[in-house]
C-alpha cells in the first residue's frame, strides 16, 4: 500500500490542533493531517513584509519536516488565521487609557479597544499587506497552498466567544473535539451552512472579509475547503 502523503495544517495556536486534529484527520482520510503550531501569529512575526512572507511560511513547513519529512511527502499546505480585525477602518481603533500598557487588546464586532492605538494601527497594516500576499498565492515551494480565515480568532467561530483566557480556550477546545472529533459530517455542516460560512468560493470569501468590520464579526471561510457531505439516501420501500 503507497505511503499516505501529508496535509499540513499551519496553525497559530495548540488550541486549534486539539479542536480541529481529531475530525479533520477523518475528513482527510486519504492523507495523513499533521499540524505545524507557529505560538503565534507568522503574519504579524518579526515584521515580516510582504515580500518575505511566503518564505516564512516555508521555513514553517520546514520546521515541521525536520529530518523525518521530504517535501515530496507533503500533498497539501492549509494555512489558518485569526482575522484579529485587521480590515477595520482606522477609527474603529480605539484607545483606552483606563487599561494597562501592557494589556490585550479588547475585541468588540465594532472596534478594538487598546492601550496602545499607534501599535495596532501598525499590526494591522502589517498583517493585511501579508494576508493579500498569501491569500492570492496557490503554491507555496511547489506545493498547493491555501489560507484560511477563523473570524477574530478560533474560539469566536467555533463557540461564539471572544477574549478568553487560555485556561478557557483549552476547554473550549476539548469540548469542541468531543462533540465533533466523531462527527465529521456534523463538523462539515457547521462550517458549511452556518450563519457565519462564507463559502460561495475563495476568492470572493476573502474579499467579503476584507470590507466593513466583516473582519471583526463572526466569519469563516474554511468551509470551502471541505468535501460535501455524502447524503445517504434509503432505499425504497417494494
Amino acid at each position: 500500500m503507497a505511503k499516505k502523503k501529508v496535509m499540513l495544517f499551519i496553525v497559530e495556536g495548540p488550541t486549534d490542533e486539539t479542536s480541529l486534529s481529531t475530525v479533520l484527520n477523518r475528513i482527510f482520510s486519504s492523507s495523513t493531517v499533521k499540524f505545524q503550531v507557529v505560538h503565534g501569529d507568522i503574519l504579524t512575526r518579526d515584521f515580516t513584509s510582504p515580500d518575505k512572507i511566503v518564505a516564512a511560511v516555508w521555513e514553517q513547513v520546514k520546521e515541521f519536516m525536520g529530518s523525518i519529512y521530504r517535501k515530496s511527502d507533503i500533498c497539501r499546505i492549509v494555512h489558518l488565521t485569526d482575522m484579529d480585525g485587521v480590515f477595520i477602518p482606522d477609527d474603529a481603533v480605539v484607545e483606552d487609557d483606563s487599561m494597562k500598557i501592557d494589556d490585550s487588546p479588547y475585541y468588540t464586532e465594532t472596534q478594538i479597544q487598546t492601550p496602545n492605538r499607534a501599535g495596532i494601527l501598525n499590526r494591522n497594516q502589517r498583517k493585511r499587506d501579508n494576508i493579500d500576499r498569501l491569500s492570492a498565492c496557490p503554491k507555496v515551494a511547489g506545493i498547493p497552498y491555501s489560507m484560511y480565515y477563523f473570524s477574530l480568532n478560533l474560539e469566536h467561530i467555533l463557540h461564539g466567544r471572544t477574549n478568553l483566557s487560555d485556561w478557557e480556550k483549552i476547554r473550549c477546545a476539548e469540548e469542541f473535539d468531543l462533540k465533533y472529533g466523531d462527527d465529521p459530517d456534523g463538523f462539515t455542516l457547521f462550517m458549511k451552512e452556518s450563519s457565519f460560512s462564507v463559502c460561495d468560493d475563495y476568492r470572493s470569501s476573502w474579499a467579503f472579509i476584507k470590507t466593513e468590520l466583516h473582519s471583526l464579526e463572526r466569519y469563516s471561510n474554511f468551509g470551502i475547503e471541505l468535501p460535501p457531505v455524502k447524503v445517504t439516501v434509503p432505499d425504497p420501500i417494494n
